[in-house]
Order: C-alpha cells, then sequence, then structure tokens
C-alpha cells in the first residue's frame, strides 16, 4: 500500500472547545517565545500549541505536509524542509513528530512537570511541582506509545522489544529516568506504560525548601553540620514525597573542594562539586558491574564522600557497609516512615546485618501534606536512630504549619555525636559552637537572597556552598 497525504499528517495540540476556568496559566518555554499554553484547571493540566488558535493554521499545515509527503518518497529532505520554515512553532511541530518525541515535548519543556506517566489509550498523568499529580488532555494510542518507547530506547541505546519488554535507562536529550513496561505477553499485549522521571533544569537549594517551609532553618543547620562532617543520612519518603529533591539540595552542601564519588543505576544526582566521579551500575551484556563493584573503585580512589544515590533491594547490603567507611552518605529509600526503612532494611531479601545499622543515625521523613484542595506541601521530619530507638528531633505541627525541634540542645545531648568527636578531633562544645553559627549564616543568608531574589533562584546550588562556608568560617573566627 502506497503513502498518502492522511500518512503525513500533523498531530497539533488544541485548547478544548468549552471556555477553561485557570487557577494559573503559563507560556513554554518563554511568554516572548511560546511555543506552548498550559492551563491548570485545579484538576487538569491543559496543554496547546501557541498557534492552534490562528486561523491561517490549516493553510499553513496543509501547505507543510504536502512536503513532508514528498520527504517520506525520498523527493526532499527533512533538513532542507526544517530550514525553510521561518515559523519556529510549525518548526517545533515538525521536529517533535518527526525527529523528536512527539506531543510529550511539551511536557518535557516544561520546568514545572517533574514527572510524566504515558499508559495507551488512557490520558496522560504528569506531577505538577505546585499542584501534585494531574490528569492531561493528551491522550497517546497504543501505537504512537509505541513508536515512543522504542525512540526513548534507541536514544538510549538500551533494548527494547517483546523479547524484553522491561527497560529502565536515562534519556541522554533531557537526562530524563524512563521506565517502559512494553507491549507483550508481561502485559498480556494489552497496553504500554511509560513513566518518564525529569531532573530539574535549576535543582532547588536549601534556601529555597525553607522558603517553601518544607524546613526550618534550626533543622537545615543540623542537616549541614552531618553533611559536613560525612554523617550517613537516609531520606526516607513516598513516591513523589521531594526525596530526590531534598537529597540534590543536601548534597550540595558539601564542602568545596570535596572529592566525590557517586554510584547510581540510574544517573540522577546533581552535586556541584569540581572533583565528582559519576558511576553507574552496568545490568547487560558481558561485562557487567555491580553496586559492589563500584563502591569498591571508589574506595581505591581517596574520596571525600561517597553517595549511593537510591537503594531499593539487595544493593542496600552494599551501600549499609559503604557507611561504615566514614566518607559520609545520602541516600533515599522509598519507606512510609523511618521504623519501616528499618524493617525493610533488615528483613529479606535486603537481610543487613544489625550491627551495621547501628551506624546509620540519621532519618529525614518527607511528607506531602494537602493544605487546601488542589495545593499540597513539602514539610520534612528529622528523627534520630540510637540506643536501637527511633527518636523525633525535627517535627512537623500541623496547627502553626511549622518544623519544630522537639530536643533541647540536640549537639549537647545526642549520643552518636561522639562519633565525630572521634572521627575528627573536635570538641563536642566546638559542635555546639559551629551548630549556633550556621543557624545565624543560614538565616543571615536566607533574608539577604530573599531580598535580592523574592522567587530564591539565587544563590544557585552551584554558588550556595561557597557563600556558606565562607561566611560560616568568618562567623568562627571572629568567635575564637
Amino acid at each position: 500500500m502506497g503513502l498518502s497525504l492522511e500518512d503525513v499528517k500533523l498531530r497539533v495540540l488544541r485548547p478544548p472547545s468549552n471556555e477553561l476556568s485557570c487557577v494559573e496559566r503559563y507560556a513554554i518555554p518563554t511568554p516572548q517565545k511560546p511555543l506552548y499554553y498550559v492551563c491548570i484547571t485545579g484538576d487538569m493540566y491543559v496543554v496547546y500549541d501557541s498557534i492552534s488558535t490562528e486561523e491561517r493554521l490549516p493553510e499553513i499545515l496543509a501547505r507543510v505536509e504536502e512536503r513532508l509527503y514528498d520527504v517520506l518518497v525520498g523527493e526532499e529532505s527533512i533538513a532542507d524542509l526544517l530550514e525553510s520554515v521561518r515559523d519556529e512553532r510549525v518548526r517545533h511541530i515538525i521536529e517533535r513528530q518527526y525527529v523528536g518525541y512527539g506531543v510529550l515535548e511539551a511536557f518535557l519543556q516544561d520546568p514545572n512537570v517533574t514527572n510524566v506517566y504515558v499508559m495507551s489509550d488512557r490520558p496522560v498523568q504528569v506531577h505538577h511541582r505546585t499542584y501534585g499529580r494531574l490528569p492531561t488532555n493528551v491522550v497517546l494510542s497504543r501505537d504512537e506509545a509505541m513508536e515512543l518507547a522504542l525512540r526513548f530506547a534507541a536514544a538510549a541505546g538500551k533494548p527494547l522489544s517483546e523479547a524484553t519488554p522491561l527497560a529502565s535507562f536515562i534519556e541522554p536529550r533531557y537526562e530524563a529516568r524512563v521506565s517502559v513496561v512494553f507491549l507483550s505477553d508481561v502485559t498480556m499485549r494489552r497496553s504500554i506504560t511509560i513513566d518518564i522521571r525529569k531532573p530539574s533544569e535549576a535543582p532547588w537549594t536549601v534556601l529555597k525548601l525553607i522558603h517553601l517551609r518544607s524546613l526550618s532553618i534550626e533543622e537545615t543547620a543540623f542537616l549541614w553540620l552531618m553533611v559536613k562532617y560525612k554523617v550517613p543520612v537516609l531520606i526516607v519518603g513516598e513516591l513523589m514525597s521531594g526525596k530526590t529533591t531534598l537529597a540534590t539540595a543536601l548534597l550540595a552542601l558539601i564542602p568545596p573542594g570535596s572529592r566525590v564519588f557517586t554510584a547510581e543505576d540510574a544517573p540522577e544526582i546533581r552535586i556541584p562539586a569540581t572533583y565528582w566521579t559519576r558511576t553507574t551500575t552496568r545490568e547487560f551484556g558481558e561485562y557487567r558491574l555491580s553496586y559492589f563493584d563500584l563502591l569498591k573503585v571508589g574506595v581505591r580512589l581517596s574520596q571525600d564522600y561517597i553517595i549511593v544515590g537510591e537503594v531499593r533491594g539487595e544493593e542496600a547490603r552494599d551501600w549499609a557497609h559503604s557507611i561504615l567507611l566514614g566518607h559520609g552518605a545520602i541516600t533515599t529509600f522509598h519507606a512510609e516512615s523511618p521504623e519501616a526503612a528499618l524493617l525493610r532494611l533488615l528483613a529479606p531479601p535486603i537481610s543487613v546485618d544489625p550491627q551495621v545499622l547501628k551506624a546509620l543515625n540519621v532519618f529525614v521523613k518527607t511528607n506531602v501534606i494537602e493544605r487546601e484542595p488542589g495545593r499540597r506541601v513539602f514539610r520534612h521530619e528529622v528523627y534520630v536512630h540510637e540506643e536501637e530507638r527511633i527518636k523525633p528531633l525535627f517535627t512537623y505541627n500541623p496547627t502553626t504549619d511549622t518544623i519544630e525541634c522537639v530536643v533541647e540542645n540536640p549537639i549537647a545531648s545526642l549520643k552518636f555525636i561522639d562519633r565525630i568527636v572521634l572521627a575528627h578531633r573536635v570538641s563536642r562544645e566546638a559542635l555546639e559552637e559551629e551548630y549556633r553559627a550556621m543557624v545565624e549564616v543560614i538565616d543571615e543568608t536566607y533574608r539577604e537572597a530573599l531580598a535580592k531574589d523574592p522567587t530564591l533562584e539565587t544563590p544557585t546550588f552551584r554558588e550556595l556552598a561557597e557563600i556558606l562556608y565562607s561566611r560560616l568560617s568568618e562567623r568562627l573566627r571572629r568567635r575564637a
């Protein structure tokens, strides 16, 4: 059967016919050069092409589709066609359909979207930074979802077929983590699922999290002290509760000039370190590399920090032993509470040695709270594990919507602080003084940054550590 003009129809995202009542409306990528418009209705994410409301659109598309037919039959190249199209919006529609990721490009280019979830023949779901999980006005057929899944896999150089229907990899252009359940006997050939986890283009700093009231200033200072002195921190919480966002913000508090080694199964961590060795496991092929293989190399490289990004299963045993090396660790783990995390780590198939877990003293519990319909907030609590008990340190007060310290003078009262004293040859009194100085430095830096930039996009996560450590050093020097 030969090609026809129907085979080259461009898919344009059009606004709904009924009037939209938008809680928020914005343009992607910028208001000056919009490719898309987004309308958040409160219970739905509606996206459409900026050119879709123009009266001359049918005429424009007809001319382009005639030339696309020539491209498909080999009479013209796609490069020549794209070069000749003057309207950037039309050129984008052609590119996404033939060399990009179709209408999913709208979600991939929206910095507010952190997760895209596709199931064939169902509305695409997104996770919005402000409004949480929302259905969209975009639906992909089974054939469209299959083609996009294969494009993602091809871009990453990973196998995907009925014989190998389960895949997880990093897509190189957006550096997004893509997980696919392909059409096969595994799903009884009923559907295709694509889950896309996007990294933030400008990761939030602890100052931003303080401003959003996810962390308190005192809580942030305590976690900064733990990062500086390489105390392992396990961040636990449910899916999409802000674990990776928090881990990235805390990793940006590593002292400037430190040597950092990271081991992940899929590269999600972002660290503003100059001397950063980034490694990933290798699951396919003859020469596989496990977490244990990577951690052995990390130890030999004389690193200051060895970070395992996320633990889910049996690799937690390798991670647990790595925290005994004294290199510091900030790791995420899916669990509803610190107690549940310990139970999972101790129970089969993970079965971590209980003696090893005595060195895991600091837990951060990420919480998602619906303060009002359609608006979710993140509030993070700190717990301490010592003497075989989990004890609260910084907890959320829903009445006042604040994070409160429930232990008076935590540095003086926590027993595991003795490990810092012995390992770093510093007195407990000096640590108490440093903690108080950190509280003052964070408070001062936060207020100054807020006065200069109410969005707190600056200082960036690459700049913040240098500022904080410089001010901390100066403040401690004045007190000496």
